[in-house]
């Protein structure tokens, strides 16, 4: 099994029924999973818009360097947009993560953005993900830096890419890490954590993202 699979299988165990009634699972994201990076952990995870808004950060997985795979859906006009982030603990197995349990951590409160959203743990002084982008030597110049972020994106899928990510270190001091990413929605409704028998944390899933 490979963790991608691994990844879909939680979901699709975890789908909620479609809204339109027609018995059909809804697995809570479209287009296909890619590993887009590690996140370098070092505190509380969350994932948000760029400037903030209403959001849980989660304490569950153990700091470490921890693979994030992102659902890339295509549109021909709007280009690539993610449609749910997938955090697999540092160490963890594609059966280890098949076979956790997951739980529904919280519904409708991570708020996205319509243009940019982000997956972060540890910045300075506890800032949003924004504020701590616009101390770093890739936005200094920036003056909005949703725009930059989605300029970095177009350039990224101009040259061939389909599946456009930004990779920042956002804390020098301790290399904690930010992955930006494209979205075009505003909330995950569906926060999944994933805990071994011992209780550890093994992976943490948004989906259901909605306007």
């Amino acid at each position: 099994m490979k963790m991608i699979d691994a990844i879909e299988a939680v979901l699709k165990a975890n789908s909620k029924p479609s809204f339109w009634g027609t018995g059909e699972e809804r697995l809570g994201y479209q287009g296909e999973f890619t590993l887009a990076g590690r996140l370098l952990s070092r505190g509380n995870i969350t994932v948000c818009g760029l400037e903030g808004g209403d959001f849980f950060t989660f304490d569950e997985v153990a700091d470490g360097l921890h693979e994030v795979y992102l659902a890339y859906d295509w549109d021909d006009e709007q280009g690539a947009t993610v449609s749910a982030v997938a955090l697999v603990a540092s160490g963890t197995t594609p059966e280890a993560l098949a076979g956790a349990t997951w739980e529904e951590a919280a519904e409708d409160v991570n708020a996205l953005s319509d243009r940019a959203s982000a997956i972060s743990s540890s910045t300075p002084d506890n800032l949003v993900v924004g504020w701590a982008l616009r101390r770093t030597a890739e936005f200094a110049d920036a003056e909005d830096v949703e725009a930059h972020a989605v300029a970095q994106f177009e350039a990224q899928q101009e040259a061939g890419s389909r599946t456009p990510v930004l990779d920042v270190v956002v804390d020098p001091a301790n290399g904690a890490n930010t992955l930006v990413f494209p979205t075009c929605q505003y909330n995950s409704d569906s926060i999944l954590v994933g805990r071994d028998e011992s209780g550890a944390g093994v992976g943490i899933f948004w989906s259901d993202f909605s306007g």
